[in-house]
């Protein structure tokens, strides 16, 4: 794998399926970012949004459990906070208001990821 520049980027993690969990945390550290979380619920990830410093880029599955995260995307837009769906829905499935959040496969690529978060300027 290409190694992407995540040095001290915090990245939050909302990911409810406990091997993709550890898979994406292992990718961000090993790239040198900083893991907020992880977190199995859309509650978690809420609480991890507004304990600490805002996150640099957020990492999100679209279900968690028998929740959306959608809630939880909002806020981290409305905070300016770069956020990607790590997700197996289809785009068509997303409500439109999310059309410009790019939505990836899993597992998924730190490099793509990293690209979608944090673009070159």
């Amino acid at each position: 794998m290409n190694k992407p520049d995540l040095a001290g980027r915090r990245i939050l993690v909302v990911e409810d399926e406990i091997l993709l969990s550890l898979d994406i945390c292992a990718q961000i550290e090993y790239c040198g970012g900083v893991v907020v979380g992880p977190a199995p619920t859309l509650a978690k990830g809420r609480a991890l949004l507004h304990a600490g410093p805002k996150p640099d880029g957020g990492i999100l599955n679209i279900r968690i459990g028998c929740q959306l995260v959608y809630p939880l995307a909002d806020e981290l837009i409305a905070a300016n906070v770069p956020i990607i769906f790590a997700s197996s829905e289809n785009k068509a499935s997303i409500p439109n208001e999310y059309e410009n959040i790019p939505l990836v496969a899993k597992p998924i690529d730190m490099v793509m990821i990293a690209r979608y978060l944090f673009p070159a300027p």
